[in-house]
């Protein structure tokens, strides 16, 4: 993780979703969001471990942090 993302300003849930009646039937989804930009990224399980799809995630929310200030609000 790099210096761009305060963990203070990131909400991090995550959600337990019903996909299906079938065996299991339940789905993992990390949701981050960043107060400051308002920027919400949503993650579904990807790795088997959570670190894993948390790691994805922050990643994500980086990159978007990073092309926002790139491109300004405009786009």
């Amino acid at each position: 993780m790099t210096d761009i993302v305060n963990l203070d300003d990131v909400h991090i849930r995550v959600i337990d979703q019903r996909i299906g009646m079938g065996i299991g039937g339940m789905d993992t989804v990390i949701r981050l969001y960043h107060i400051p930009s308002g920027i919400l990224i949503e993650v579904p399980r990807i790795a088997s471990s959570q670190y894993y799809d948390r790691a994805i995630a922050m990643e994500m929310l980086e990159t978007a942090l990073t092309h926002q200030r790139i491109w300004g609000d405009d786009t």
